[in-house]
């Protein structure tokens, strides 16, 4: 189905040494615990941000309602999903 498609996965976020902007809001945040969700709720912040749906709280939890945290860790990763849509940076 992407064949011949460019994917990005969360190796591929950062420029050499220097971190996404969502990585690094992530990290200003806490927006992980454990770390075992934490490349896809990235993967999916920046897509959240990309396409427009990182308005409000509410538009980012639903649009990221499919990814589960089990530590629930929610709070501040909407923060963080927050963060990088205020600066535009994605």
């Amino acid at each position: 189905m992407n064949q011949g498609k460019e994917i990005t996965t969360i190796e591929g976020l950062a420029k050499g040494e220097d971190l996404h902007p969502m990585q690094e809001a992530f990290i200003k945040h806490d927006g992980f615990q454990c770390g075992y969700c934490t490349p896809g709720q990235i993967m999916s912040g920046v897509a959240c941000v990309r396409e427009g749906h990182a308005n409000s709280e509410a538009e980012i939890r639903e649009y990221m309602s499919g990814n589960l945290c089990r530590c629930g860790a929610y709070p501040n990763i909407v923060a963080a999903v927050r963060e990088v849509a205020g600066k535009g940076k994605v």
